[in-house]
């Protein structure tokens, strides 16, 4: 089989054995049309996942596409409200009539009505918002849906809502065993963890110099001791708790500054405007609070930046179904203060590799001992840096990947993630901010 230049370069990172079996898995592939079908070109972890996975497909000679469905903003409203009942974050029915409407839009989707032109071996549906796609379109078989979210304490009219289409598909996919439907049979469920491109822009070694720069650019003193939440501006990722967090060290550290970082790309974030307004509002007249929000201003190589060289990350999600961001900061040996939502969880090993705390003194303690405590930082850093290097790499999830095609084509699956993230402490560790080669 053809050789993948961008699998191979990972051979130093997850070693052969990983990459062999994704050879393997991809020959019974070959030749396959995979169509994907999300709800945004730009922004948020299923467009940055996708951009990463289909490159590595197409060299592994499995054809990938993309059909990016956009909403108009009362559906987009509609499908907010979905999002916090399926998390748990709110409770209550759907009216019928909401459903119905939205339904029609979707049946009406322009970019679907033709099957002719949209001719897959395999169509994978993302997120919740598309749930209904395969039902309405019969012709899309076999097709695939994943949910991103974080599912494992949904609202039952939420879920009943979402589970009537889930018949028309082979295999639904889920980012954490906690996440997946309790009631759906195994053999039709899969578990698929996000993963990150340590070799993307946003991930690939910054020097110091340039990381320097580009903090500096975004109105950060480098001089003085940083916070920053990299988000969505989203009420999922609690941004007022981040803002309490850092009036609280500030009593006790008056240089400190804090930025919350979130480009506005994704256009299924219809509420992300009137959070930054009353962030704006609740932050006052205070400089040294940074809400960063412009996505000309903040790309890929500022997110780097705030990651790897801020003296503290923070994620005080509400609900979280896996946190990429968490991971693209704990490979840049950042021990993150997260809180104790269902995929942090799955990465962050508290007192070990970082901290999982839910009230904001705790929060604000951890903060101030990371600071405080380098020689902690870095050891709690290099540990959360080796867990991802382990567990999280795009190769871990395009193995799943493949096994997920497989299952939809009816062929035998040979491989899962392992439950229980591996936290081994390697002695050859390279030393904080080391990672060039990365």
């Amino acid at each position: 089989m053809k050789r993948s230049p961008r699998l191979d370069r990972y051979e130093r990172l997850v070693g052969s054995d990983l990459l062999s079996r994704i050879y393997r898995a991809a020959e019974s592939l070959a030749g396959s049309h995979v169509l994907h079908i999300n709800t945004t070109a730009r922004g948020g972890g299923v467009a940055e996942l996708l951009q990463a996975l289909n490159p590595l497909m197409e060299e592994l000679g499995i054809e990938q596409t993309r059909k990016v469905i956009q909403l108009d903003e009362p559906s987009n409203l509609f499908t907010a409200r979905l999002a916090d009942l399926l998390q748990g974050i709110e409770q209550g029915d759907i009216p019928a009539e909401e459903q119905r409407v939205f339904l029609d839009k979707l049946r009406l989707t322009p970019a679907m009505r033709h099957a002719e032109e949209n001719q897959a071996d395999i169509y994978f549906v993302h997120d919740f918002q598309l749930a209904p796609f395969a039902q309405l379109f019969p012709w899309m078989r076999p097709t695939l849906w994943m949910c991103h979210i974080d599912t494992a304490n949904p609202d039952p009219y939420a879920k009943a809502y979402i589970e009537q289409f889930l018949d028309a598909y082979s295999v639904c996919v889920f980012n954490s065993q906690q996440s997946v439907f309790k009631d759906l049979p195994s053999e039709k469920t899969q578990v698929i963890m996000p993963t990150i491109d340590p070799f993307s822009e946003k991930n690939r070694f910054l020097t110091p110099a340039k990381g320097m720069r580009a903090l500096a650019k975004c109105g950060i003193d480098v001089a003085r001791p940083l916070i920053t939440q990299v988000s969505r501006f989203s009420n999922w990722k609690n941004p007022h708790q981040v803002i309490d967090v850092y009036r609280l060290v500030k009593q006790q550290l008056p240089s400190v500054q804090v930025a919350l970082v979130g480009a506005m790309e994704a256009a299924d974030d219809v509420k992300a405007l009137e959070i930054l307004k009353d962030l704006q509002e609740y932050a006052g007249n205070d400089p040294d609070i940074h809400l960063l929000s412009d996505p000309a201003v903040i790309t890929h190589t500022e997110v780097n930046a705030f990651q790897r060289y801020s003296s503290v990350m923070l994620q005080r999600s509400i609900r979280e179904g896996f946190g990429l961001t968490v991971t693209e900061a704990m490979w840049k040996y950042q021990p993150v203060v997260g809180t104790s939502v269902t995929g942090l969880r799955l990465q962050i090993i508290d007192g070990r590799n970082g901290y999982l705390v839910d009230d904001t003194e705790t929060c604000a303690q951890a903060a101030l001992r990371l600071i405080y405590d380098r020689d902690l930082w870095r050891k709690l850093g290099k540990r959360a840096h080796t867990l991802i290097k382990n567990n999280y790499l795009l190769p871990v999830m395009t193995l799943e990947y493949l096994e997920a095609l497989k299952k939809a084509l009816g062929m035998s699956a040979t491989t899962s993630h392992p439950q229980a993230p591996l936290d081994i402490a390697l002695s050859s560790q390279p030393a904080l901010h080391a990672e060039s080669s990365t």
